[in-house]
């Protein structure tokens, strides 16, 4: 059996935000890798000294990875072909208490903590590299944001599953334009002939790159032609589950 795997992939990958997913999302990542590396579960459970239905219900969240033995558990990170380097580096992260692990946060779902804002909607991926041309505006509730101007807000529908599992496609990611972007945040991008993009700023060897989430996708190297125009500063999920939010007509 070939074990296809690129271990400077697994490199790049953010352990203290992998340590704050839920079973169900570390699941989608190992089932990931496992894509990437072109196995199927038999191929992991024969690796891992357990058999096809284990794996299945670790990759759904049916069974926490976390809740295992010790040695199961480094027996199934070493299947799905994480480094020594990598299960050390997911170890600490999971041992850092929550209060100091840096953190990725949704809209809150107490309307006394939150105000509306009228924001151009884009779809990712698709259409005009500029927020300047949105034809379509929507209501969102948001946590107040002291000092930043409604009009440098954009919101940007995630559409496809690159950047899963930390947006997921339906997700809103609303951008900032007054701030400036700094490597290692998550960006909004515009590239001639592929629209707005959403992706992670990554500086290797004095050159940018755009980095999805998802190991599936590979690293691209920032298009001489693209504009940054900010960082992601929230996510609206569940949009239409959580508070009254309607679409609005375009302006003229």
């Amino acid at each position: 059996m070939a074990w296809a795997w690129d271990d400077t992939k697994t490199r790049n990958i953010d352990w203290d935000l992998v340590a704050q997913y839920s079973a169900k999302e570390f699941g989608r990542f190992l089932r990931s890798l496992r894509e990437r590396a072109r196995l199927t579960q038999s191929d992991i459970g024969y690796r891992a000294g357990v058999d096809q239905t284990y794996v299945s219900m670790i990759e759904t969240g049916k069974r926490d990875i976390r809740h295992v033995s010790a040695e199961r558990m480094l027996r199934l990170l070493q299947a799905y072909g994480l480094t020594k380097e990598d299960i050390d580096h997911l170890l600490k992260a999971w041992s850092t208490p929550k209060e100091k692990r840096t953190h990725y946060t949704e809209t809150p779902q107490n309307a006394s903590e939150v105000r509306p804002y009228r924001l151009p909607v884009v779809e990712g991926g698709a259409g005009s590299p500029s927020f300047e041309d949105a034809r379509e505006f929507m209501l969102f509730w948001l946590p107040p944001m002291k000092g930043k101007k409604e009009t440098s807000l954009f919101a940007v529908k995630i559409t496809g599953n690159s950047m899963e599992p930390l947006l997921y496609e339906g997700d809103y990611a609303i951008v900032d334009t007054e701030t400036p972007p700094l490597t290692g945040a998550i960006v909004a991008v515009g590239i001639p002939g592929d629209g707005i993009v959403v992706k992670k700023l990554a500086e290797r060897n004095k050159q940018l790159y755009l980095e999805s989430v998802n190991p599936l996708y590979e690293d691209i190297p920032l298009p001489e032609d693209a504009k940054i125009w900010g960082p992601v500063i929230s996510v609206v999920r569940n949009f239409h589950q959580g508070f009254p939010s309607k679409k609005l007509k375009a302006l003229p």
